[in-house]
């Protein structure tokens, strides 16, 4: 798994998976270093701590972060989609969120 740490100058927020994304606005991923969907295209980067992982994916290769999907060591886990409003404002709007086992 590749970590915040493996790439120089990388300053991605982290996060668990009961964290509040409100305020975070826009994330800069300017060397995602895998390809989530397949397209041949890199789109995501992970990172880490101790405490936790973030998978930060641009879809739509803009540069900037569209999803972000955090799991916690202790296996909970939320996901996160970057949201264009129409009255221009942006908010990352919470998807999902669980624990892994279903328990």
């Amino acid at each position: 798994m590749v970590t915040s740490g493996d790439l120089p100058g990388l300053e991605l927020p982290s996060f668990d998976a009961h964290s509040d994304l409100d305020g975070l606005g826009a994330v800069e991923l300017p060397h995602p270093t895998q390809d989530l969907d397949g397209d041949g295209l890199l789109d995501t980067v992970t990172t880490g701590t101790d405490h936790a992982m973030q998978v930060w994916t641009d879809l739509d290769h803009d540069g900037f972060a569209d999803h972000m999907t955090v799991v916690d060591s202790g296996g909970d886990y939320s996901a996160w989609e970057f949201h264009h409003n129409p009255d221009g404002t942006t908010a990352w709007v919470r998807t999902d969120e669980g624990h892994l086992g279903g328990k």
